[in-house]
């Protein structure tokens, strides 16, 4: 774009709005010991540029005034951000504003990668105090230097990318062997497990529509306890005992509310591959059984009966309650929360399960507290379906299932859902990300795709994202129809009292890294992990979002003072969001991150602002309903090799136009995240990319979230290693995917087969050990040992395999490459190396 006429420059004056600064720059050039001669910028500036890497050649003088030197440039760029016609003017590709591309600019100084001949022309007009159009001209002139003054560098490997949190969602089939799983849930919900929770009673069980008829139920058991203690009580309280007990109290002295208690003592119930049986859980009352089982499906309530006490055992008790909890929103993946109890001899626990975790409530004995345990089982017979954590969004009429949608532009109406859902996750502690093709009624074809999931409430929606690429022309992605907001953990949560989160010693001295620390203990293992079942050690609760907040508060003293708000403009017409510019720096002065941070809008929904902005007790996630278009389905559900490749091939491409004409990167590319689409027009893509909610638009910073919950399988090595996520990491678990879908295909008719499968040590072991795992087999000969798992029918695509491998894993100084390079060539040629590798495959593919 050509820079702004002086006329309109002229109209956005800075006047003193950089007196400041200079008075700075005055004061720092005495402290470096510069005199401010005609020179005097161009030596701050040329210090400021100074590499890291040269440091250990220099003494700490010299180090100290490097860093001064590059604070200073730093303010500039801050100071700029600050005025307000950095608001008004146009940015350098007429795009937005301004302050934007100056937003951009810091990154570059922190990390002394910048044009200095146009920073120093900016730095001397700013000191002599030229006139604004010689300033604003300068500004110009350097952002458009430095969009196209890329260096050809490797990325920086230090991450403030949002660790992750892994889930029990990779054990899929016959893999859901109860050890494996049990390991897998507790590292799952490890740091999320909150006991003696404040209120929960009255919260759940008090003040409710149903309360007189339970206070009658009370009064009427009455004569059944004596002296403290239930009189037909069994002593033990053996499963069978109890049970036969509790049938007749159930029958004497329960409502006949909505639902009632059921048991399976001999058969697992159906919709599990994990063969899993609840001790008693609460359903509708008359569910039937099914082939002589009850449904995961119907269950409302779980529960798990002990004949005594036994603190020794309470993570084996616990866990395996939380296996029924998993079971529970497998089958009814939308569900907002679940009901739990566990009965040990005569002593009660409650729990709550939602996506942020599991909540106890005091324990207390049914002896000492009879009206409480009557109020309580009873009180889940009566509970209404909202009450129970079902979700009533979703409705039902003589047609099917419907949810009541309001498109953009559009009026509300009825969307019908297909009776399963296309994609959905097998986790407790997890977004919840579950898909189902909908259609307006009397519409032949599916339409739309609509998602649940419940995202961090620090991260942006995943609508805004979609209408931001949009907006940008992106090409390859899923189209916007509408999204809202339904519900939120916190306000789920709402009136609940909460400690600090309770931590399990892990079993052994692996780790499934809960915060993905950077710092390792301990020497890994050279060997290939290949161990049957789940190696995990001891965990810590020092979160990693909590201890880089430490690390970067540590060295950010001196540049707090940096942060500016924007200036609230009175008769201004654009939206008044205070933004503020965020630069972290360490102690060795080098920038960690940079971006905008939004603020609290004033326009902020409820679910947002439920609870006090300063409270940490548990990760908040918002529930939210997206619809978009077109509809499709998975990509491993392919009709032939061709489509298989045409659909994944067209993804990529519409990865490159989400990071290059988008500018957000993905950083959640997985099997479940790529559609294969029925188009019938050359020009429309065969594959789409879905689901943004781990998206990020690039230059921002951190989202401020505990955690992010990924696929494993998937994971890029580097990333599972902690570095910063790049679009070339995307790119590799596209790979990755590529590879699993084509093994796990021939694996449909054995499934014992996935148990030998090398895949199965992508998901199976720690963070280090799944990296290592991955890297050795993108080694030469390892790699043809995973490639012989190729059923025949991709057997004439292994070549495919070996050249994709080949340019995503090139040799480097003698060992696989895993990094990703910054410049726009290598990026493009890695892009369209990839791209042509699969046209080639699709043109001799039939």
């Amino acid at each position: 774009m050509t820079n702004p006429s002086d006329s309109d420059i002229l109209k956005e004056q800075i006047g003193e709005g950089l007196d400041d600064f200079r008075r700075l720059f005055r004061l720092t050039c005495a402290d470096l010991g510069i005199s401010e001669s005609q020179n005097a910028v161009e030596q701050v500036v040329t210090l400021a540029v100074s590499n890291k890497s040269r440091i250990s050649l220099f003494t700490t003088r010299f180090l100290l005034i490097s860093t001064g030197a590059r604070v200073i440039v730093v303010r500039l760029i801050v100071a700029l951000q600050g005025l307000p016609a950095a608001w008004d003017l146009p940015s350098e590709n007429a795009t937005g504003v301004l302050v934007d591309d100056i937003i951009r600019l810091a990154p570059r100084v922190i990390l002394g990668k910048f044009d200095v001949p146009k920073t120093v022309i900016l730095c001397e007009r700013v000191v002599r105090d030229a006139p604004s159009t010689e300033i604003w001209s300068a500004v110009y002139d350097l952002i458009t230097e430095s969009k196209v003054t890329t260096p050809s560098t490797v990325f920086n490997s230090s991450s403030l990318d949002t660790p992750f949190r892994s889930t029990s969602s990779s054990q899929q089939g016959k893999e859901q062997i109860h050890d494996d799983i049990d390991h897998r849930i507790l590292q799952e919900v490890n740091g999320c497990v909150y006991n003696d929770t404040g209120c929960f009673f009255d919260e759940y069980f008090g003040g409710k529509a149903w309360s007189s008829v339970v206070e009658q139920v009370v009064r009427d058991v009455d004569l059944q306890i004596i002296d403290n203690r239930w009189v037909d009580y069994p002593d033990p309280p053996s499963q069978d005992a109890f049970l036969a007990w509790f049938w007749g109290l159930q029958s004497a002295f329960f409502p006949r509310g909505p639902g009632a208690y059921y048991s399976s003592p001999t058969l697992s119930l159906s919709g599990s591959d994990c063969k899993r049986k609840p001790d008693l859980f609460l359903a509708l009352s008359g569910t039937t059984k099914h082939d002589a089982r009850y449904s995961w499906a119907d269950v409302r309530v779980i529960g798990e009966l002990k004949q005594s006490e036994n603190p020794n055992d309470y993570k084996k008790e616990f866990l395996w309650l939380c296996g029924h909890a998993r079971e529970v929103f497998t089958s009814q993946p939308t569900r907002l929360f679940l009901h739990g109890f566990v009965i040990r001899g005569s002593v009660i626990e409650l729990w709550v399960f939602d996506r942020s975790g599991p909540y106890s409530c005091e324990k207390f004995d049914l002896h000492m507290n009879p009206d409480r345990f009557i109020k309580v089982m009873a009180g889940y017979t009566m509970m209404s379906d909202e009450e129970l954590g079902l979700n009533t969004y979703i409705k039902q009429d003589e047609h099917g299932k419907y949810i009541i949608f309001k498109g953009q532009d559009k009026d509300e109406e009825k969307l019908y859902l297909e009776d399963e859902p296309i994609a959905f996750q097998r986790a407790i502690v997890c977004r919840g990300t579950t898909c189902y093709r909908v259609k307006r009624l009397g519409v032949k074809d599916w339409e739309f795709v609509v998602k649940f999931s419940w995202r961090s409430d620090k991260r942006r929606a995943e609508g805004e994202l979609l209408q931001l690429a949009k907006d940008k022309g992106v090409w390859g992605i899923a189209q916007l129809f509408g999204y809202q907001d339904l519900n939120s953990v916190a306000n789920l949560r709402r009136g609940l009292q909460f400690g600090k989160p309770r931590t399990f010693r892990l079993a052994s001295s692996g780790l499934f890294s809960q915060t993905q620390s950077r710092t390792k203990s301990g020497h890994p293992k050279k060997s290939r992990s290949r161990s049957a079942g789940l190696d995990i050690g001891e965990a810590t609760l020092d979160s990693s979002s909590s201890r880089q907040k430490r690390e970067r508060n540590d060295g950010a003293a001196e540049v707090a003072r940096l942060h500016h708000s924007k200036r609230s403009r009175s008769g201004s017409s654009r939206k008044q969001t205070n933004i503020t510019s965020c630069i972290d720096v360490e102690q060795d002065g080098n920038a960690k991150s940079i971006g905008k941070c939004s603020a609290e809008e004033a326009g902020a929904t409820s679910l947002m602002i439920s609870r006090d902005a300063n409270d940490e007790s548990f990760d908040n996630r918002i529930f939210c309903c997206l619809v978009v278009y077109p509809p499709g389905r998975a990509i491993d559900e392919f009709r032939s090799v061709k489509e298989f490749l045409e659909a994944l091939r067209d993804a990529i491409k519409g990865h490159r136009s989400l990071y290059q004409h988008g500018e957000i990167l993905h950083r959640d590319v997985s099997k479940n995240n790529i559609i294969i689409t029925d188009t019938e027009s050359k020009s429309d893509p065969r594959g789409l990319l879905i689901d943004l909610d781990l998206a990020k638009e690039l230059g921002s910073g951190p989202s401020g979230a505990r955690h992010r919950t990924g696929t494993m399988e998937f994971m890029a090595i580097e990333v599972l290693k902690g570095k910063t996520h790049t679009y070339r990491h995307d790119l590799e678990s596209f790979f990755y995917v590529f590879l699993w879908v084509i093994i796990r295909h021939g694996q449909k008719t054995d499934q014992n087969a996935s148990k030998k499968s090398r895949l199965r040590d992508w998901y199976t072991g720690t963070y280090d050990q799944i990296a290592r795992n991955k890297k050795g087999d993108m080694e030469r000969v390892e790699f043809k040992e995973l490639i012989a798992e190729f059923p025949s029918e991709f057997e004439s695509i292994k070549w495919m395999a070996e050249e994709l491998r080949c340019l995503l894993f090139p040799m480097q100084d003698g060992t696989l490459f895993t990094g990703a390079y910054s410049d726009p060539e290598r990026i493009d040629s890695v892009y369209d190396g990839m791209i042509s590798i699969f046209n080639k495959a699709v043109d001799t593919t039939s």
